[in-house]
């Protein structure tokens, strides 16, 4: 009887075997697809000079302060994405609006605080660095858009403490990009 059981239980051992197919016939494990990456979200539009374009102030030179501020919010941040030909568009809209500030003080409609021929000066100086800057940008000079950049905005304070009049500067203008961190350091020099 021993006998019998184990040779039951030897071919019910066999028969098991026999129906789990061989490595040759197993169907192979199903593949899923890992899950396709979340699409990229959708680039939005750079924004475009118009909207710099649009900024007006009280005056002339306030009307050139605001779309200056605009533009050079947007070169910061066409400089820092290494999209140089960016930049002589945002300050054309300056050089449009620095146009403008000059029939002003020709015409006397505006008059600085102080003396204008220094106004004058330090004006052409800010520009000959706003040139630089473009100059830079179209040889896709990054080291030099750069440094013409910080000597642009390192110029601002002085004419600022020389000309600006006291008391509140009056709102700002509208937000452009993200700001992108501290500016290049100030030029030693800045022309006056």
């Amino acid at each position: 009887m021993k006998h019998l059981v184990l040779v039951a239980a030897a071919l019910a051992l066999a028969a098991c075997k026999k129906s789990e197919p061989d490595a040759q016939h197993r169907p192979e494990p199903a593949v899923v697809p890992a899950p396709a990456p979340p699409a990229a979200p959708a680039a939005t539009p750079a924004p475009g000079p118009g909207d710099c374009s649009t900024l007006s102030g009280a005056n002339a030179v306030l009307t050139e302060m605001r779309r200056l501020e605009c533009a050079l919010q947007h070169a910061i941040v066409a400089l820092g994405r290494d999209d140089l030909a960016a930049i002589p568009r945002w300050i054309h809209v300056v050089h449009e609006a620095r146009l403008a500030t000059e029939q002003a003080l020709a015409s006397g409609a505006y008059r600085p605080r102080g003396d204008a021929a220094a106004f004058t000066a330090i004006d052409t100086a800010f520009h000959t660095e706003l040139e630089q800057l473009v100059m830079a940008a179209l040889a896709k000079d990054h080291a030099g858009a750069a440094a013409a950049l910080g000597r642009a905005l390192g110029a601002c304070q002085g004419c600022h403490a020389t000309f600006r009049p006291a008391g509140p500067a009056g709102p700002a203008a509208p937000a452009g990009p993200a700001a992108p961190g501290p500016a290049a350091p100030p030029a030693e020099h800045h022309g006056h």
